[in-house]
């Protein structure tokens, strides 16, 4: 009688304590009100514990949560909403477009954070791919109006411009003034034509160490001084886009 007993009061304290584990995870899925494609990638918060999530490919998410807490749902070019958790059934959240996301030009796009850019890059690259993988619309799902229609075209040259300022900043990163001037006797208008000149490309500055970039700066230099003034008034200005340089 005890043994018995003693297994029921383990079966209802495990079944509480699986209860109470249920009860502090919210699943859902983010949705586009109007088209309702799902959104992935929108940053999920807990308010009350800053507990943080995102969705994935399919728009689904999974956050843990306790009841009256509020979660964020925030993505760029959407308004940001917010959820009180009054209960843990399967929730759609339908998030609007705040018209904004269209309006990007090189200057806007310069001025946005680290953070932003990488969740505007995730973004355009999404909206301008031809085809998406579902888990609830049997795999692969081809869309000729994402390839075809105005609004993936500019999907699309807005996922350029934006990998290009991504590539700019790497760049400036590391091919700075002082690590210049720290291995050549460069400076003023010497030093700004060298940059412009011999400005490296993201992909090798991806695969090449502290040390290989340093050889490339003193190869490049003694290059450099060979110029002869007329080579030098040849070279262009910055352009900004990351596309000059040798490497």
């Amino acid at each position: 009688m005890v043994a018995r007993a003693l297994h029921l009061l383990f079966f209802l304290w495990a079944f509480a304590a699986h209860a109470t584990v249920q009860d502090s995870v919210l699943s859902g899925y983010v949705l586009e009100l109007g088209s309702g494609e799902p959104l992935r990638y929108v940053e999920i918060e807990n308010l009350n514990t800053g507990v943080l999530a995102e969705s994935l490919e399919d728009g689904s998410f999974r956050i843990q949560v306790n009841k009256n807490e509020r979660l964020r749902f925030e993505y760029p070019g959407y308004r940001t909403d917010t959820l009180v958790v009054i209960e843990f059934g399967m929730k759609r959240v339908y998030l609007t477009p705040d018209g904004t996301s269209i309006q990007l030009d090189e200057v806007q796009i310069q001025a946005m954070t680290d953070s932003r850019l990488d969740a505007e890059i995730k973004r355009a690259q999404a909206e301008g791919e031809f085809a998406e993988t579902s888990q609830h619309r049997g795999g692969i799902r081809i869309s000729p109006s994402r390839w075809f229609g105005q609004s993936g075209r500019q999907a699309r040259q807005r996922y350029q411009l934006l990998l290009a300022e991504k590539e700019r900043r790497q760049i400036d990163a590391r091919f700075t003034r002082e690590a210049i001037t720290a291995l050549t006797p460069l400076a003023g208008e010497d030093l700004d034509l060298y940059m412009t000149k011999y400005r490296p490309t993201a992909e090798f500055l991806s695969t090449a160490n502290e040390s290989t970039l340093q050889l490339y700066i003193i190869d490049t230099y003694a290059e450099f001084k060979t110029l002869t003034p007329e080579q030098r008034k040849e070279i262009k200005a910055p352009t900004g886009d990351g596309n000059t340089g040798n490497k």
